[in-house]
């Protein structure tokens, strides 16, 4: 009765989750949830979509029973357990999932892995398989919405909605870590610290070490640059609370990217932080399961090295970070005086914003935002990720084309200093060792030793 009365008044003063529950209704009739659980005891939800992963899903969930027995007892773990209709799936990943499914069926019958909570959603058999032109992002989706509806059957809108991979395993005490972190309820969304597990094949390993090099310099430098962008986007490494799932949209349905735009979302309607102490590691294996990401950059990769790999030019995050210097200090300008203002720091600039529509978006900014602080963050809704990323593009493709890894690298001297950062003649695996260091301490304190990788 006490969650009961919780759920009502928690969905009274957060209409938004109501909306979405009904909006998703019959997506949980398509997809139901099977397991036998206590709503009442779920303090967090970690969702787990699985594709032909019987190899690795079950040591996942055992990575998982590395934390406290007070972290796991209030923890939920939903595997969505995917793949397309016979003729568009392989025949040998239904057989899988389907093992899967029999295998996970028992373990929820026998209580493995208690004290956490198991429940499973069947997107594998012939009448709940997912529909053609749908992928992860579906995937994910249904689990997390799942989650959002467990979550919000108990009032607990503060709790987390942790999204991870069947071939991610995290660290000691990850459960721990994201738990201790939600509790502070001005949290909204987080993402965990990683690395890459190495492949053993050389030239996977150096397409692996390229890809993470390039990850975390790309981040690095939207940080210098002043983006409120600046994190890695991977799916394995994002949670953020219930209400900030429903307050963003949701999961989108994408094949790839999904991870890229859904934290975009949550930058977007509220913050996206670094999780303490939280770190997993994602798999660097071959894969054409998507149309990008890591399975497909390390498949495609044909340098000698990782230090040959092209890297956006440094020049890029610099002009970027004028650009938003430039926004910052100059908030009452208008949109004409702003849009040239921009085009004297660089053509390339001015062009791109004038094909955006800067000028009328600058204006409705100016006109519905009276506030600096508010304008500046509608400013970077509208300047997101996205744009941020065309507009790279667009200067690499004229201005300020590519650099090897090897020459990239020497900007991170400046923009790190603390860090005290020198790469000269190190090879990749080393570079990516100390940028691995530089970007755990962003997690930290840490209260276990840093991992042996």
């Amino acid at each position: 009765m006490k969650d009961h009365t919780r759920s009502q008044t928690a969905l009274a003063a957060h209409p938004t989750i109501r909306k979405y529950l009904t909006r998703q209704a019959p997506m949980y009739e398509r997809w139901p949830l099977t397991g036998r659980f206590d709503p009442g005891a779920v303090r967090a939800v970690v969702v787990i979509p699985a594709l032909a992963e019987r190899g690795l899903l079950f040591e996942t969930l055992a990575s998982l029973g590395a934390s406290s027995t007070k972290a796991q007892s209030g923890t939920l773990v939903i595997c969505v357990i995917n793949n397309h209709a016979a003729g568009l799936s392989p025949a040998e990943d239904i057989e899988d999932n389907q093992e899967t499914l029999r295998e996970f069926s028992g373990y929820m019958g026998e209580g493995r892995y208690s004290p956490m909570m198991l429940a499973v959603v069947d997107a594998s058999s012939d009448d709940r398989a997912l529909p053609a032109g749908e992928g992860v992002g579906l995937a994910r989706k249904i689990g997390l919405d799942h989650g959002l509806r467990v979550l919000a059957s108990t009032g607990r809108l503060q709790a987390p909605l942790v999204c991870l991979d069947a071939d991610s395993p995290p660290a000691s005490g990850y459960l721990d870590a994201v738990l201790a972190f939600y509790e502070d309820e001005a949290r909204w969304a987080g993402y965990a610290a990683y690395m890459h597990r190495f492949p053993e094949a050389i030239q996977e390993r150096e397409a692996i070490i390229a890809y993470e090099i390039y990850m975390r310099y790309h981040e690095i430098g939207l940080r210098h640059a002043g983006s409120p962008y600046a994190y890695p986007a991977l799916g394995s490494i994002i949670s953020c609370t219930a209400k900030a799932y429903a307050a963003c949209g949701g999961m989108n349905r994408r094949c790839a990217g999904e991870d890229f735009y859904f934290m975009q979302q949550l930058a977007k309607t509220g913050t996206m932080d670094a999780v303490p102490c939280a770190l997993v590691y994602p798999s660097g294996r071959v894969s054409c399961r998507t149309p990008f990401g890591t399975g497909r950059s390390v498949r495609a990769f044909e340098c000698p090295t990782a230090l040959d790999v092209p890297l956006y030019h440094p020049g890029c995050y610099e002009l970027l970070g004028k650009f938003f210097s430039l926004v910052r200090e100059n908030g009452e300008v208008n949109g004409i005086r702003l849009l040239e203002f921009s085009g004297n720091l660089h053509p390339e600039l001015g062009e791109y914003l004038h094909g955006r529509g800067f000028v009328q978006a600058w204006e409705g900014l100016r006109q519905r935002y009276r506030d600096p602080s508010q304008r500046l963050h509608q400013f970077h809704v509208w300047f997101d990720g996205l744009r941020t990323i065309q507009f790279i593009h667009r200067l690499r493709e004229s201005a300020l084309p590519d650099l090897t890894t090897r020459e990239a690298l020497h900007a991170l001297t400046d923009w790190l200093p603390e860090e005290m950062l020198w790469f000269a003649d190190m090879p990749g695996e080393a570079v990516l060792d100390a940028l691995r260091r530089t970007g755990l301490r962003r997690h930290g304190p840490r209260v276990c030793p840093v991992p042996d990788y």
